[in-house]
């Protein structure tokens, strides 16, 4: 169980991999599961971007087509990032100083399993 005090700052406007995936974890049973549904999309145009760059050493002749792939990426990975911020915003699960809190997203996730099975 987490802490009152457990949160993750976000720095600006990125998201780190880490960040995802304890966003992922404090999310994973919340009837809802857009923030963490988010977080694995983030996280796999991000992978995406990393592998794109690494195909320009592998294919230079392809340089070109792989930086604009990454550009494209890099433009869906900051429209997620922005999507799932004001939405964890919305939620209250985001404060005042940019910081997830992984405290509400378990509480959430408590009171929606226990509301499920009835209790």
């Amino acid at each position: 169980m987490l802490s009152s005090n457990e949160y993750i700052q976000l720095p600006s406007t990125e998201v780190t991999g880490d960040a995802l995936i304890a966003i992922c974890e404090a999310a994973d049973v919340i009837a809802c599961e857009c923030p963490g549904y988010l977080a694995r999309l983030l996280r796999q145009v991000q992978n995406f971007r990393s592998y794109t760059l690494r195909c320009i050493d592998q294919f230079p002749e392809d340089a070109e087509t792989h930086y604009w792939l990454s550009d494209r990426a890099t433009e869906v990975a900051n429209l997620l990032t922005q999507t799932m911020l004001e939405l964890m915003k919305k939620e209250g699960l985001i404060d005042d100083s940019n910081r997830i809190l992984l405290n509400k997203m378990s509480e959430r996730a408590r009171a929606t399993a226990l509301k499920q099975i009835g209790s």
